[in-house]
């Protein structure tokens, strides 16, 4: 492929690219709403999340590290 035809190329994938990050960025919003939520309704303290390994989500945890030892990793398969 050749400049021309690669700068071509872009020009067509930006817009795809836009409404991509659009639609990533309405979904994180949820996510953390979400989280928000599980946090109140199980009543903690210490603020959770959904724990990502390689993009994919195996459970949930707190938020940060430091609270790990008092809220341990609740795995996806004792979640199900």
């Amino acid at each position: 492929m050749n400049k021309k035809e690669k700068s071509e190329i872009i020009s067509k994938l930006k817009p795809y690219w836009e409404k991509f990050w659009r639609l990533e960025m309405a979904h994180n919003r949820r996510i953390s709403d979400l989280e928000k939520e599980m946090t109140q309704g199980v009543k903690s303290n210490i603020k959770l999340e959904f724990f990502y390994v390689d993009g994919s989500p195996v459970g949930i945890g707190a938020q940060d590290l430091s609270d790990r030892k008092n809220f341990p990793l609740i795995q996806d398969s004792e979640l199900s």
